[in-house]
């Protein structure tokens, strides 16, 4: 199985999840999960609360699952304050050995090929550096005003293959290095809707992701 998983390391706003939305809507037989207990943007966007989540196996507890258009999604759990400071206990390690074990699910009871993970926007967190650590590929949104930064912010952990893609770019671009370049979509009442107007866009991503 590959894990792929989607970060702007310590930048926020720039496409992580609409990308992941995209992709979700264009593919089949792919697991997806909801590791971003900050906002849970993913999760809400699919209108899913569910009671446990994949970041309670970690300490032995049980995790929602649920299929959509053919995927695997794997939502988060509403959290309160209080709660979510605890996440920060979480080591990296916890992460790996979580992941994998989800990976070994996945390929044995349900024959999914590919993870991806869609991550907070910081990689201060166990929780964040668990999912890069583990994957086998980073997917990098990168915007024209914060590319550097964002570029400087991602870990360059092992021997990674980094997938950049230019989001929201308000001119019509060809970059070098570049998987996609996805315009800035103008009007959109939601997340949802970007994605959907997106798709297009992403087929050279999704054969680079998916590969």
């Amino acid at each position: 199985m590959t894990i792929i998983t989607v970060t702007s390391g310590n930048v926020g706003g720039v496409g992580k999840t609409t990308i992941t939305l995209a992709l979700m809507m264009s593919t089949k037989n792919v697991a997806y999960i909801d590791l971003s207990p900050d906002n849970r943007s993913l999760s809400l966007l699919l209108g899913l609360n569910p009671r446990t989540d994949i970041i309670d196996s970690i300490r032995g507890g049980k995790y929602m699952m649920y299929v959509r258009d053919g995927n695997a999604i794997i939502p988060i759990r509403h959290r309160e304050y209080l709660e979510l400071r605890q996440l920060g206990e979480i080591a990296p390690a916890e992460v790996q050995r979580m992941l994998r074990a989800l990976e070994k699910a996945l390929a044995s009871r349900y024959g999914v090929e590919n993870l991806v993970i869609d991550t907070m926007s910081t990689v201060n967190l166990g929780l964040t550096m668990g999912a890069i650590e583990t994957a086998d590929k980073l997917l990098i949104p990168l915007t024209r005003e914060r590319e550097e930064l964002i570029r400087r912010t991602v870990p360059r952990v092992g021997t990674k293959h980094m997938i950049y893609a230019m989001n929201m770019a308000r001119e019509n671009l060809r970059i070098d290095g570049m998987a996609a370049v996805i315009p800035y979509v103008e009007g959109a009442n939601n997340q949802l809707e970007v994605a959907e107007r997106i798709r297009n866009y992403i087929k050279n991503l999704m054969r680079v992701v998916l590969e």
